[in-house]
């Protein structure tokens, strides 16, 4: 019998969550926070906002809310007043979050070559494909 498709996604994406979690657990910190870290790192040329964080993972304001007061208790992020609208607040990552953010560049890239190795590039990109489009469809 043919697996599932959807339940397959669910079950690799779970898995690859239990493997990040369980790297940030060596830094008290969760998959998400990292990947907070890991997307702010390299994206340090823009001013980020929370909503650039909500669409980038795509949660919700309140989930965003308190992943970044979380964030922000830990001292691993910064806020201050957004110099491009003064109803939002900029994002700006601490001197701590930064020396993390090696680290973590590096557990990404690993994770990366693994995961893509024994791929061709037209596989890869086929494969973004339709992932992109899973999530597309998706959307609510």
């Amino acid at each position: 019998m043919e697996q599932n498709i959807a339940r397959l996604i669910k079950k690799t994406g779970n898995q690859m969550t239990r493997k990040f979690d369980k790297f940030a657990r060596q830094f008290d910190l969760t998959s998400t926070q990292i990947s907070v870290i890991d997307y702010m790192s390299q994206n340090k040329n823009v001013e980020i906002q929370q909503r650039n964080v909500e669409h980038e993972f795509n949660i919700q304001r309140s989930t965003a809310t308190v992943l970044l007061q979380k964030m922000e208790q830990k001292d691993l992020i910064e806020r201050s007043t957004s110099k491009s609208d003064a109803r939002q607040k900029s994002l700006k990552l601490t001197t701590k979050a930064n020396s993390l953010a090696i680290d973590i560049a590096a557990y990404s890239d690993r994770q990366q070559t693994t995961i893509t190795q024994q791929f061709s590039e037209t596989d890869i990109k086929k494969f973004k494909d339709i992932l992109e489009y899973i999530t597309e469809i998706n959307k609510e």
